[in-house]
């Protein structure tokens, strides 16, 4: 395999869910307790496997079949066994709150799937290859139907291919209608099957998951074809809130996917902006609420750790900034509304870093980050008011957030002095 396929589906799984953290909060819910347990599991590859780990990467870039036969591999596939019920219970719940999928899809085509054969055969692999590697690769992060995303969502290059080449669909406008987020449904087939449907405003995936095997067997793919689509569509269709944290995630999705019944076709980003700082303005009590409990159940701040990183480096520093959307270093600091609005149920910030920091090595990278987790330390300064720090390898990131005003100030990029 010629391109860095599972770099890149591990990539989308970090845009579009949640990131594990190797130094994880208190859990309190079954799902956080099984994300913090394989944490544990996976930890030795953060340090004395860490050369296991960069291995199993390479694999995974280079050879598939030698990705699936890595110690590495068989260490999270015992992991998975070793608590199948807890798994089978956390994803038939998950598959249970979803709403059923829809009868049609208006607006939508269906594509022939040997479009994507062919795409993934110029790499020499099959999409029923492709799908097969991810679901075994991600299999330990996939505690619900959210996570099969990572398995399928790949198809995603090709179809975008097939989009802006054969159906002449600008680039632009197809990177913004896949922005506007996900809907999921699922209906029961019998016993452990399921159907699911994944639904984007730029196309729909529909598969059977055997969520007891993890087996997914590709059943369609629908494409966008043009047209605005009546407002309204598939509103208020979203999963049972059970938790604080998945109502207003179900509030985030859904203000995401109506965002089109405004601003498509023209995508005026200032009006996006003030529909964004609307929302948040809205549920601000709700967001802060939910970081003040997410930064509040982890370890605190340990300042010995800390005070092994005395040499600031000044460019990712910069770097950082830029990438946050922090460019006045004499002006106010805050986050930008596009970067707000995501965070809660995971650190964008912190995932940003996590990039940013590890990109130039592979062993601490955002692979290393959603597969083994983070270093995080918290602790508060003041109500509402918190001071973070992220290890990744020999660098750290420090800054200080106001959860309730998104102020981000005294951020900082360490690393430890050579030697």
């Amino acid at each position: 395999m010629n391109t860095p396929k599972v770099y890149l589906v591990v990539f989308l799984l970090w845009l579009s869910s949640s990131t594990a953290c190797q130094t994880q909060p208190t859990a309190e819910t079954e799902e956080q307790q099984l994300s913090a347990d394989l944490d544990r599991w996976m930890a030795p590859y953060r340090n004395e496997k860490k050369a296991e780990f960069v291995d199993w990467i390479a694999a995974g870039e280079n050879n598939p079949k030698a990705a699936l036969a890595h110690p590495v591999t068989r260490h999270m596939q015992a992991f998975v066994e070793e608590n199948k019920e807890r798994y089978l219970r956390l994803r038939l719940t998950g598959l249970e709150a979803l709403p059923p999928i829809p009868e049609i899809f208006p607006g939508y085509e269906v594509l022939d799937l040997q479009v994507l054969d062919d795409y993934f055969q110029k790499d020499g692999v099959s999409v029923r290859e492709v799908i097969d590697l991810t679901s075994a690769l991600t299999a330990a992060r996939t505690l619900g139907p959210g996570g099969t995303l990572a398995s399928v969502n790949l198809l995603h290059i090709a179809v975008s291919d097939h989009l802006t080449q054969e159906k002449e669909m600008h680039l632009q406008e197809y990177v913004q209608l896949y922005g506007l987020g996900w809907l999921y449904f699922a209906d029961l087939i019998k016993d452990t099957q399921w159907k699911v449907a994944l639904v984007n405003r730029a196309f729909v995936i529909e598969y059977s998951w055997d969520y007891a095997t993890g087996r997914i067997e590709l059943l369609k793919v629908l494409v966008y074809t043009g047209g605005k689509q009546q407002p309204g569509w598939l509103a208020g269709r979203l999963p049972k809130a059970l938790t604080p944290q998945q109502k207003l995630l179900n509030k985030v999705d859904e203000f995401k996917w109506t965002l089109y019944d405004h601003v498509y076709p023209d995508f005026d980003f200032r009006e996006v902006e003030n529909r964004q700082r609307q929302f948040l303005a809205e549920n601000r009590a709700a967001y802060t609420a939910l970081r003040n409990a997410t930064l509040g159940r982890y370890p605190s701040i340990r300042p010995e750790r800390w005070a092994e990183f005395v040499q600031e480096d000044l460019e990712l520093t910069e770097e950082m900034r830029s990438d946050l959307g922090l460019f006045d270093p004499f002006g106010e600091h805050r986050l930008p509304e596009s970067i707000s609005i995501n965070e809660f149920k995971y650190s964008q910030v912190l995932s940003t870093a996590t990039y940013v920091l590890g990109s130039d090595n592979p062993g601490n990278g955002w692979m290393a980050d959603w597969l083994l987790g983070k270093e995080v330390y918290a602790r508060e300064l003041d109500e509402n008011l918190w001071e973070i720090q992220l290890f990744v390898g020999d660098v750290a990131f420090g800054y200080q957030w106001n959860t309730a005003t998104d102020e981000l100030n005294a951020l900082t990029v360490r690393r430890k002095e050579k030697q």
